[in-house]
């Protein structure tokens, strides 16, 4: 939007940690081994350069919304006259026992993709004849996923024997989503030799084995761990208005709570008038172009925008194997048709990003 239309009389800039982000929607298949890692990235500092914004590669450590201003990890101290902050979320759990030490998370992503090469690699090169035993934590759509993915790429790689685990909470997986999904899920982790097990939880993590609630004790070679989201502590840190999981707080034109000048956006913000909005990248991105004009308008003193969140999305998701699951409006499909559209949409999302 900047490129296209700068905004004038404003300064922009752009504050990452990293200067490369991902693309969550891709992982699925570079796990599976069906794209480059290059085919992900997003080259933030060089899209900024091309939208004419500067760009800043540092950890924002607290966002003091009364003096405007936003602290950074080197000390610096930089004043905003608007700022949006959408820094997605961790996921839950880590703080059990020896989990952040054992497993393999999938946010941040870029940890997920270079930890990927090493548990391909270790697994290639195991001397046992006893499987290599894949566990993943949470029966949501990255786990399904990711239990299929991992599957399909150590195959591949020649790690036979290899044994997958899905671990839910829940009583059933893929939970929020159309029941014929799920069952299609069952039927293909069944066909694939991947075991659900639902209504149980991690306690804790060791080198080599997971421990269940039920005090049964698991091999694990490989856990990854893929549960809900929670917040980053910035915003408690901040002291800035939080619901009960440390998501800010914000109003439908996006603004969080309490402050004009500063917007939340994507899974790092709760929707006061739609609290139980998923965390999922769709709303993020139908949230970009209501941001963008409300930011605009906030310059330009015009009324803002209202965001509603839509009430259904297209799901679509990666089996590994070149085919895919679907589901839209309660109806859920299957096939390589679906993985065919899921790579289509999903090639022509980035090619807005990736500069030639």
């Amino acid at each position: 939007s900047l490129a296209s239309t700068p905004l004038s009389g404003a300064d922009v800039e752009v504050i990452v940690n990293k200067p490369i982000a991902i693309y969550s929607g891709m992982v699925p298949g570079y796990v599976a081994g069906q794209y480059r890692v290059a085919e992900l990235e997003i080259d933030v500092p060089r899209l900024c350069s091309w939208a004419g914004v500067e760009c800043t590669v540092e950890q924002v450590t607290v966002i003091d919304a009364p003096a405007r201003q936003v602290e950074l990890a080197d000390g610096r101290r930089l004043n905003y006259d608007l700022a949006s902050v959408n820094i997605g979320s961790t996921v839950a759990g880590l703080d059990l026992p020896g989990v952040r030490d054992s497993a393999i998370p999938t946010r941040p992503i870029s940890e997920l993709i270079h930890r990927t090469e090493e548990v391909v690699s270790r697994a290639s090169n195991r001397q046992q004849e006893t499987p290599f035993q894949v566990v993943v934590v949470g029966g949501g759509a990255g786990g399904v996923e990711l239990a299929f993915t991992f599957l399909e790429r150590l195959e591949n790689a020649g790690c036979a024997p290899v044994e997958t685990h899905l671990i839910n909470s829940g009583p059933r997986i893929l939970e929020g989503y159309p029941p014929s999904l799920a069952n299609r899920a069952e039927r293909a982790a069944i066909q694939r030799g991947i075991q659900i097990h639902c209504n149980q939880r991690v306690q804790s993590a060791d080198a080599g084995q997971i421990t269940l609630d039920s005090g049964e004790v698991w091999p694990c070679d490989a856990l990854l761990w893929v549960t809900g989201a929670v917040s980053h502590p910035l915003f408690v840190d901040s002291g800035l208005p939080t619901d009960d999981r440390g998501f800010v707080e914000t109003r439908s034109t996006l603004q969080v709570v309490g402050y004009d000048d500063l917007f939340g956006v994507g899974d790092c913000a709760t929707l006061i008038d739609f609290p139980t909005t998923p965390k999922a990248g769709v709303y993020a991105v139908r949230q970009g172009p209501v941001l963008t004009d409300n930011l605009r308008a906030s310059l330009a003193g015009t009324p803002l925008r209202s965001y509603r969140p839509q009430s259904d999305f297209l799901t679509l998701l990666n089996l590994g194997d070149g085919s895919a699951l679907g589901s839209k409006k309660g109806l859920s499909f299957q096939g390589r048709w679906v993985m065919h559209l899921k790579d289509w949409i999903d090639r022509r999302f980035m090619q807005r990003f990736q500069l030639e």
